[in-house]
């Protein structure tokens, strides 16, 4: 089977014109045509009907249509896969991770790889965690860390952190003193939260809702700084993981809560998906940096 005939075909259908294709391949109108013919024999069946005013594909040739997509998509990712085992451990890998999560333990990871795979580009998208999934399944980004729990439908999931949230409060807050405070204490405080867009958001509505109440949302926002600032100012409460808390800080307090807030990380990565060398590379990093051998896993499945 003659690749360039089905790269003509599709060209012509996506145009709708014999003229417009020819011209944006760069063939003649006639070679064009003899082409199309040629590929019509070989299938025993007429794919367009064509006259002087009309164009119209019939429905062998839609069918034909989608599977020429589908070779034609199956060649270019082979050409891609063939490029990677020449090339090795080079290119980009795009990763989506919470802003808050990149500082607390993937700077030192990422200046390791590049260390060790200096031909190996970082491109490093900062979103909460259901944005992160949105990406991952749309194929904007290779890989991505996220809080649990998230969707799984699409998604094959390794957990690399198991941790625990944490009231966070002003030492001029009267729970201040407190070891442990039950969140139901929490009803008519003023909260400070992360933004829809971050999973923790849910969970923490979720745990005031297991105690008969809705929060009292003052303040949202995606970054880590600001929220702790307003709680030093004593401008509220907030609920965050307990790695994220400032020991150095004298104005805050951490406080555990009941019931438990768990804060478990994971990375993720579409299912199915094709995975270059240089991104398995990158996932292999990360499994290893937290302590994870599910990169088997991930080899096996491939």
């Amino acid at each position: 089977m003659d690749l360039r005939k089905l790269t003509y075909f599709v060209e012509v259908i996506k145009e709708q014109s014999f003229s417009h294709a020819a011209q944006k391949l760069y063939v003649s109108q006639p070679m064009l045509s003899k082409a199309i013919s040629q590929l019509e024999s070989e299938f025993g069946a007429q794919l367009i009907k064509r006259n002087s005013k009309s164009f119209q594909i019939t429905e062998e040739g839609k069918l034909v249509y989608q599977k020429c997509i589908k070779i034609l998509n199956d060649y270019d990712e082979l050409e891609h896969i063939l490029d990677d085992s020449k090339n090795l451990l080079r290119g980009s890998v795009s990763i989506s991770i919470p802003l808050e999560v990149v500082s607390l333990y993937f700077i030192p990871l990422f200046i390791d790889i590049h260390k060790k795979y200096p031909e190996i580009s970082i491109d490093l998208h900062e979103e909460g965690s259901h944005a992160v999934v949105n990406a991952l399944v749309r194929d904007m980004i290779d890989i991505g860390v996220v809080m649990l729990p998230v969707p799984t439908h699409d998604i094959d999931v390794y957990q690399i952190i198991d941790d625990q949230c944490a009231l966070m409060v002003s030492v001029d807050h009267p729970l201040a003193s407190r070891e442990q405070v039950d969140i139901s204490e929490l009803e008519h405080e003023s909260f400070l939260l992360f933004n829809r867009r971050f999973v923790l958001n849910d969970m923490v509505r979720q745990a005031c809702y297991s105690r008969q109440f809705s929060p009292n949302i003052m303040f949202q926002s995606s970054n880590t700084s600001i929220v702790l600032g307003m709680v030093e100012k004593n401008q509220g409460i907030t609920i965050m993981p307990g790695p994220t808390f400032p020991d150095s800080n004298p104005y805050l307090r951490k406080i555990k809560i009941k019931p438990k807030i768990p804060w478990k990380l994971a990375l993720i990565i579409k299912k199915e998906k094709y995975l270059s060398p240089a991104v398995l590379q990158v996932v292999e990093e990360i499994l290893g940096y937290f302590g994870s051998n599910a990169i088997d896993e991930i080899k096996n499945n491939l």
